[in-house]
């Protein structure tokens, strides 16, 4: 058999049937200080009883036993843990001989530093023999703590009527409606057993706030809520990361979120701040969680779908044929205004000829008839008759519309030396005079409907057959090149024969007209947008002027200047926000190393640095591969935060782990509460509960609550 010595030496072989003499008689022979065999005395009190055996449990079920009184112990832990926390607020509130709320405070935590000792020596034997089943039964207790602390603490207590403000108070942390006494008292249960979850060397100091933030005003009642975060470790683990991930950006990051107008993402409301390491966070969080992915999802989709309604607004319609059929309606609607000035202009030039034609007929019937008679005809009388109907139209402002001196003006343009060797003037100004001479009656009269068509026509028609191998949008650049010089004369003699409101017409068509390519202009940029986003950011950008005269015509190249400020603030706003998603993006693509050793950094204690080293190095990874180093809840955390701009601000205004002590130094302070800081020092007289074996002193949090 072996056999273990009180120094914890083990000899192995012993036999069965030597005695204790010839054992002890062996040792001193061999050397062994025999003295070491007699255990010092100790009182009965301080010796643990041992176990007796308890029949099945004495063999099969004794670990189980030892982990059953390993979960009462964790219970034990946490149940007079905050009972001890909670004598230490009311006495913080009351003061140590001030009031019996204080002299109560102080039996509390007596009573539970005495009960806790009794639970402690209770377990004392499990833990010794059976040290692994006794430690996972108290571990498994204390995660309890983890769950929402109020709520467990104030459940027995809803039980009872009398009792119902208390449990209130415990599950608001005292800032429920009652009496002073009460509200301090769920306070500091609170304060101290959430603390307690995070660090149990946090707990009194917790229980203090917790008793003492209510009352502290409204100043420090918001510092306290701020300490609240600390609660929750995955929250503060994901605030951290997101805080060392903004850097020296937080506050600008910050008052960017909180000014992201409606329907805009994180990402792209912080592209601005060209952060990798932060954009690979947002993105990373989102795409490690369903709800993350789901949301990225329905964001770039609502996205998409609010751009387009946004500019199909100012387009006239969502697809191609919508804004086409806008475009002519605009244009059916512009004629039926137009259409009767015009008319009525044209036909006023027109009733010069018909007048002159007519005089003219019947004048020369009158003569045939006068010679015909063989009367004497009075050369003078017969002109003043002839005459006589010209004059009453030009006492009106009506005259014929003459072709022949319109045709030598426009044909002289070419004469003009600036024009030397452009065959294009040369050629479009012949083919318009050609075309007025043609049109021109054996009166000399022409038609003002065939010269505005010639108007119209002419000049297209010469520069197609002089140039062409040229596309439509270059003839048509050119002829309005050559039409500027033509059309001048051309709208003048209309006028001077009697086409009053022909300028007017023409204005209004123009602008009308305008209009309507806009709407095409803007027709095309939200095919671009829909179809090449690239395209219509340069667009808007005034990067394709040849675009822009495509739909505005010749020498409308400058979309900033010739669209509406409100047209132009729509397309901007668009190409601004696709720029800033295709930077956050890039950002975020960039940023995954620098996110990878942010990660690292934060969980170098940890039990995995092979992986995360080897993970840092690669740089090219998600988020999600290191769940189970920096945990799926502040995972998850970080994923619910970066849904909504409002969110992600709250989570990077949270107190970081860094500056919760000074916090609570500052709430602790007598002089800043104005209390007495008797409970803090009668605190550390009081043992702390031990730390359970299971969870080292280095993590100073529940390894499950992850």
């Amino acid at each position: 058999m072996d056999v273990r010595l009180p120094d914890g030496t083990i000899i192995k072989g012993v036999p069965d049937n030597m005695s204790k003499a010839d054992l002890t008689a062996k040792l001193k022979a061999n050397g062994y200080d025999v003295s070491k065999l007699e255990a010092p005395t100790v009182a009965a009190s301080e010796i643990p009883a041992p176990r007796k055996e308890r029949g099945f449990f004495g063999t099969i079920g004794a670990p189980i036993q030892a982990a059953s009184e390993g979960i009462i112990s964790g219970g034990g832990n946490v149940m007079f843990g905050a009972q001890r926390l909670l004598g230490m607020g009311l006495e913080k509130v009351g003061g140590a001989d001030a009031s019996s709320l204080g002299r109560a405070g102080q039996f509390l935590q007596e009573d539970a530093a005495r009960r806790l000792a009794e639970s402690q020596g209770r377990v004392a034997p499990f833990k010794q023999e059976f040290p692994v089943s006794t430690g996972a039964g108290e571990l498994g207790a204390e995660v309890v703590g983890t769950l929402p602390v109020g709520a467990v603490i104030a459940a027995p207590l809803r039980a009872i009527p009398a009792a119902a403000p208390l449990a209130q108070a415990i599950r608001t942390g005292g800032f429920s409606k009652g009496n002073i006494a009460t509200r301090a008292a769920g306070g500091a249960t609170l304060g101290g057993a959430s603390a307690a979850v995070i660090n149990p060397e946090d707990a009194a100091l917790g229980a203090t706030i917790g008793g003492a933030v209510p009352f502290a005003g409204p100043a420090l009642g918001y510092v306290g809520g701020k300490v609240a975060n600390m609660r929750t470790m995955p929250q503060n683990r994901a605030a951290s990361l997101a805080q060392q991930a903004a850097g020296a950006d937080l506050k600008e990051v910050v008052n960017a979120l909180r000014n992201a107008p409606p329907g805009v993402g994180v990402a792209q409301t912080l592209a601005r701040f060209e952060n990798p390491a932060l954009q690979a966070l947002v993105r990373d969080s989102l795409e490690s969680t369903p709800e993350g992915a789901q949301y990225l999802s329905k964001l770039g989709t609502m996205t998409e779908k609010q751009a387009v309604n946004e500019l199909a607004k100012i387009a006239g319609g969502v697809s191609a044929a919508e804004t086409r059929a806008t475009a002519e309606l605009a244009k059916n609607n512009l004629n039926v205004i137009t259409t009767p000035m015009r008319e009525a202009s044209l036909g006023r030039v027109n009733l010069g000829k018909f007048v002159a034609d007519e005089a003219a007929s019947r004048e020369a019937n009158d003569l045939a008839v006068l010679m015909g008679s063989g009367s004497e005809i009075d050369p003078a009388r017969f002109v003043l008759q002839a005459t006589g109907a010209e004059k009453a139209l030009r006492s009106v402002g009506i005259k014929p519309l003459e072709g022949a001196p319109l045709a030598n003006q426009i044909a002289a343009i070419s004469k003009n030396p600036s024009f030397a060797g452009n065959d294009l003037v040369e050629g479009s100004v012949q083919r318009v005079a050609e075309d007025i001479a043609r049109w021109t009656s054996s009166n000399g009269v022409i038609d003002a409907n065939a010269l505005e068509a010639i108007r119209k026509n002419a000049v297209n028609a010469a520069i197609a057959k002089l140039r062409p191998g040229a596309d439509a949008t270059a003839q048509r650049n050119l002829a309005a090149g050559v039409m500027s010089n033509i059309k001048p004369l051309i709208d003048k003699a209309i006028e001077d024969a009697g086409g009053a409101g022909w300028r007017e017409y023409l204005t209004t068509h123009a602008k009308g007209m305008q209009k309507i390519a806009e709407k095409k202009l803007t027709g095309e940029a939200l095919a671009l947008f829909k179809n090449n986003k690239n395209e219509f950011v340069r667009l808007v950008q005034n990067e394709s002027p040849e675009t822009v005269e495509k739909f505005l015509g010749p020498g409308n190249y400058n979309i900033a200047l010739e669209l509406a400020d409100s047209t132009m603030d729509v397309l901007r706003k668009q190409a601004t926000g696709h720029l800033d998603r295709v930077a956050a993006s890039k950002q975020a693509t960039e940023g995954q190393k620098a996110l990878a050793t942010l990660v690292s950094q934060n969980t170098s204690m940890l039990r995995f640095p092979n992986l995360i080293n080897a993970w840092a190095a690669a740089g090219n990874k998600t988020i999600s591969e290191l769940e189970k180093r920096i945990g799926v809840k502040t995972t998850k955390t970080l994923s619910d935060a970066m849904q909504d701009p409002q969110t992600a601000a709250n989570l990077l205004e949270s107190i970081p782990a860094s500056e919760r002590n000074k916090i609570i130094q500052l709430l602790n302070n007598p002089s800043v509460l104005g209390l007495k800081g008797a409970a803090v020092t009668r605190a550390a007289a009081i043992p702390a509960a031990p730390i359970n074996a299971l969870a080292p002193q280095s993590e100073n949090q529940n390894a499950l609550a992850r």
